[in-house]
């Protein structure tokens, strides 16, 4: 990536996950110590007093050291997927209730364990089929309500809520800070990423192959239309309102059309469990937070049990102009413009078997942001028809990048060429390639939508140049935050990658100074680049990168850098703990802390940069070539977690490819630098 071909030991990107529990060698507990003379000519009762008492430490020093250790997940838990619990005990169930006699007559025993295990199978879909029904009878799917919310379906089914589940990146991160911290934080990603998949109980370090399809969506339609109270900054947690379609659900405007909707007969809908028909909502119910910031700072305001800040989006917009204006999350985010409070558009809330409701405000469903998708395209965005024809197994078996059903492949073919045996028709490919077309222009779609807010976000200003002569040149570039509603990056900052890629060349195109390039992992040539530690790239001492770091405490008092914040305590195995301290004066735990390089809202930075004389050629004038870029993620967090593995069987370097993949350069600007200034 972006710098050709390096050796693998360079890119540092292992290909298996890393195995077992290492400790310091030579470690030793001591529980026992000889007896001394003096001690046995002691009395019966002071033996029995204290003779018990080095065994009963010990027990519970032992007891407490297996109950961390089970606590912490295999590193083989992402590729291996635990099975749904349903599944899992019918599983143990059966197996017990198998007869005896089958061990003892292997000969006659082949065709009845073939038959049982057949059996087997079938309860086990059965147990399966049952689950996802009982779960879906709780949680309707966003499909579901696809069916009468069209545009707002499409708009969310692209959207980073509806990612927030299925990223690789995520699901393998939340299960490198189990690692890191024996398991002590538990599902408290989950609880944000899959609402659905925390109140159905699921583990965290379950695959997205094996999860419930409702829970796979992330953040979807139920998730907020389910729910009837103000948690306000509660990192997660939501006690949603269960029910099946015709259950009320809650919105802003109340039940005045649904009613008259019911009310219709030109609608022919169905409000009663198992008669035929089109079934809706029987209420909606007035729930006015939803269109309002504390609504949105329920996840986007993020703070761990331990006092450690992640993400302060909402804290960031509570102080900001655009409070100040009355100006909330939603009008900048749903409405017209990505970015900007540019008003709302008007149509049907819904569209019933084709006859529209009445005309009304309606709220654009796709939220955009800097993250988008690095997977395969049939799972990803959500598509009923998609999701009809195979299942995600099978849709990640399907070569989109060979060419699979399209004319130049398909024609192409050699006689007797093999394939997974769902795709083994030629149609069926013809098929699945024209659904992938649509998926194509709905990503497409998004990356436009993703880049507006951004360039509504950031601006490249001025550049000012300070001095330009055969001593050296002198420059500075002034990078502007648009918005008035909160940071620039916000949200999970210790992420969010913008900076400013600069190139100067004398007049015959010779380069004579870059900063913000990258090294053949991707990385930035930061503290956090494999090849500057290594010593095979320079320091890119005048990088410009708003980009937060996270820094933990050191043994000595100091701090330093680290890519995942997790102290390491030396008294006890690390686990993420209550701070023991008020943090109302510091607001951050001693124990790690975000450094924050982002803009406040309306504000600005300056880039300083200093090219000296002994760089120049003396082949003026000289151009500087002025990039504004962002990305969703670094490679080194790739990397820093690729011991977890990654789900759907992608490795590193294809998560890598697919996180460069969606770098944007925002604004450009070429600048003449004459001599003699």
């Amino acid at each position: 990536m972006g710098g050709g071909a390096c050796e693998a030991s360079d890119l540092r990107f292992r290909s298996s996950p890393t195995t077992g529990n290492e400790y310091p060698a030579g470690v030793r507990m001591k529980f026992f110590a000889k007896p001394t003379d003096s001690s046995i000519s002691n009395s019966n009762s002071k033996r029995s007093r204290f003779s018990f008492w080095p065994l009963g430490m010990a027990s519970l020093a032992l007891f407490f050291l297996y109950s961390c250790i089970q606590n912490v997940p295999d590193s083989t838990d992402v590729a291996q997927s635990e099975k749904a619990p349903a599944m899992s005990k019918m599983k143990t169930k059966m197996a017990d209730e198998k007869p005896a006699e089958t061990a003892e007559k292997p000969d006659k025993g082949v065709d009845e364990n073939k038959g049982a295990d057949e059996k087997l199978d079938v309860a086990l879909q059965a147990a399966a089929d049952h689950e996802a029904l009982f779960a879906e009878s709780r949680y309707p799917s966003a499909a579901t309500c696809g069916t009468c919310h069209p545009q707002e379906y499409k708009e969310w089914s692209v959207s980073q809520h509806s990612y927030a589940q299925l990223s690789p990146v995520y699901l393998s991160l939340s299960s490198e800070i189990n690692e890191l911290s024996s398991g002590s934080n538990g599902d408290f990603c989950l609880r944000c990423h899959s609402p659905i998949g925390a109140n159905l109980g699921e583990s965290p370090f379950m695959s997205n192959l094996d999860r419930h399809p409702t829970s796979r969506e992330g953040i979807t339609c139920v998730v907020c239309h389910r729910m009837n109270k103000d948690y306000n900054k509660r990192s997660g947690r939501l006690a949603l309102v269960e029910g099946s379609l015709l259950a009320p659900v809650y919105g802003p405007q109340g039940n005045e059309e649904m009613a008259r909707v019911l009310k219709d007969e030109e609608f022919r809908v169905v409000t009663e469990e198992g008669k035929p028909g089109r079934k809706v909502h029987t209420e909606v119910k007035k729930f006015a937070s939803i269109s309002q910031p504390v609504f949105c700072g329920t996840c986007h305001d993020v703070t761990l049990f331990n006092g450690f800040r992640l993400e302060e989006a909402f804290s960031e917009y509570r102080t900001s102009p655009a409070a100040a204006k009355g100006i909330t999350c939603q009008d900048c985010h749903m409405g017209k413009v990505q970015g900007i409070a540019a008003g709302y558009n008007e149509g049907p809330g819904a569209i019933v078997g084709g006859k529209a409701t009445k005309t009304r405000k309606v709220t654009n469903h796709y939220f955009a942001g800097p993250d988008h998708s690095v997977i395969h395209p049939g799972i990803f965005p959500h598509n009923a028809e998609a999701q009809e024809m195979a299942s995600m197994r099978e849709w990640l078996k399907f070569d989109h990048k060979a060419g699979w059903g399209t004319d130049e492949f398909e024609d192409s073919l050699p006689e007797g060429a093999k394939f997974p045996a769902r795709w083994d028709s030629v149609d069926d490919r013809y098929d699945a390639r024209e659904i992938l077309n649509a998926q194509f222009e709905l990503l497409k779609w998004a990356r436009g939508q993703r880049t507006e807010v951004l360039k509504n976000g950031y601006f490249l200003d001025e550049v000012v140049v300070q001095k330009s002569d055969e001593d050296g040149i002198c420059f500075k570039v002034k990078v502007t935050n648009l918005t008035d509603g909160h940071n620039a990056p916000t949200g999970f900052t210790g992420e969010r990658m913008v900076w400013l890629n600069i190139v100067v060349t004398d007049s015959d195109g010779k380069v004579v100074f870059v900063t913000g390039d990258h090294d053949p992992n991707g990385d930035l040539r930061d503290r956090e680049s494999s090849y500057v530690h290594a010593g095979k790239l320079p320091l890119d001492e005048q990088l410009f990168d708003l980009r937060s770091r996270f820094v933990v405490s050191n043994l000595r008092g100091g701090e330093r850098e680290q890519i995942i914040p997790i102290p390491y305590p030396i008294t006890t195995i690390p686990f993420v703990r209550p701070s023991i301290q008020s943090l109302i004066l510091t607001g951050e735990p001693a124990t790690e802390r975000v450094h924050r390089r982002s803009i406040e809202p309306l504000g600005h930075l300056w880039a300083k940069y200093e090219i000296d004389g002994d760089m120049l050629t003396g082949k003026g004038p000289y151009k500087a070539k002025i990039s504004l870029k962002a990305g969703m993620a670094p490679a080194n967090l790739v990397g820093a977690i690729q011991g977890r593995g990654f789900d759907y069987g992608m490795s590193a370097q294809e998560v890598v490819a697919g996180v460069a993949a969606g770098y944007e350069a925002l604004w450009e600007k070429e600048v003449t630098l004459e001599m003699g200034k």
